[in-house]
């Protein structure tokens, strides 16, 4: 129990930090509403990639079934969150990035890497790109501590949820601030609109550390609980 409050306020702080470094690049260098979306854009492929490393965790854990059940899973997943996350930034680069991106925005990668480019041109872009894998990786390192004891039935069953997990979050995440930044463009407030993003993003994060790590749906063991009541009840008994 204190091992995951200590978790939780360490990524608090560092949800903190990740924040305060796109406050600085909008209030000091002036990003605009399209950076800070591309940069949250930017995490979601982040936790794509963290979130397959779950994947082949919890198959490896399992032993050779597992490896081959989460391979399958895995490439599933790559596929499909793939296409979401790419269709999502185009989205993102033809709605927000016209001024910043200059020209055609066609295809599909085309928008995407010009994205990238324009978001890591310069050292403090990839400050700010650092700050969100860092949170991120400890978000991982969390959830592999929280669900290191259990068995390899329980990992085996906690794949198909950890495959649908990150969908969740970023669809209410972005399209809260996909709303947002249309009516702040429509309202001319770029710089407002741009902390208001933000601020909704940090209010996100401290959320989300409040919630349990492990997937819903992959609940404990028998084994495990009967053994955890075993030694309850030896350490009671007279």
């Amino acid at each position: 129990m204190d091992e995951a409050r200590d978790w939780r306020w360490i990524d608090i702080a560092l949800a903190i930090v990740a924040a305060a470094i796109v406050t600085y690049g909008v209030l000091i260098l002036g990003w605009s509403v399209f950076v800070v979306i591309a940069l949250f854009w930017f995490e979601n492929v982040v936790i794509g990639v963290l979130n397959l490393a779950k994947i082949g965790v919890s198959g490896a854990r399992v032993g050779g079934a597992g490896l081959i059940a989460a391979l399958a899973l895995g490439a599933f997943f790559t596929v499909h969150y793939g296409m979401f996350t790419v269709v999502h930034g185009v989205f993102v680069a033809m709605l927000f990035g016209q001024p910043e991106l200059n020209g055609s925005l066609n295809g599909l990668f085309s928008p995407l890497g010009r994205m990238l480019a324009y978001l890591f041109a310069d050292r403090d872009g990839w400050l700010a790109a650092v700050a969100i894998v860092v949170l991120q990786a400890a978000a991982f390192i969390r959830w592999s501590s929280a669900t290191r004891m259990e068995s390899f039935g329980s990992d085996l069953a906690s794949l198909p949820a950890l495959m649908f997990a990150p969908y969740g979050r970023i669809v209410i995440l972005h399209v809260t601030i996909i709303a947002s930044g249309v009516l702040v463009i429509a309202l001319k407030l770029p710089l407002l609109g741009a902390l208001l993003l933000v601020v909704l993003k940090l209010a996100f994060d401290i959320a989300v550390t409040n919630k349990p790590a492990t997937p819903r749906g992959s609940a404990r063991p028998i084994r495990w609980q009967r053994f955890t009541i075993a030694q309850e009840d030896d350490a009671t008994r007279p």
